[in-house]
């Protein structure tokens, strides 16, 4: 094996591992996006809850 092709794999290795890398990366972001979305449709529905407990008290007075 020459110095060139020796050079080459390793380079195309390296390439493979930053695509793997990107990969794993954007998956994450993914994850966290949907954890974001839940938690905002959390708090969401909190405070409807709240309002309708508020809601209900008021009429009940």
């Amino acid at each position: 094996m020459g110095m060139k092709d020796k050079f080459q794999d390793q380079a195309e290795q390296w390439q493979q591992q930053g695509k793997e890398r990107s990969g794993e990366a954007r998956e994450k972001a993914g994850q966290r996006s949907s954890q974001q979305r839940e938690r905002a449709r959390q708090g969401i529905d909190d405070t409807h809850d709240e309002m309708e407990d508020r809601l209900n008290e008021d009429y009940d007075r």
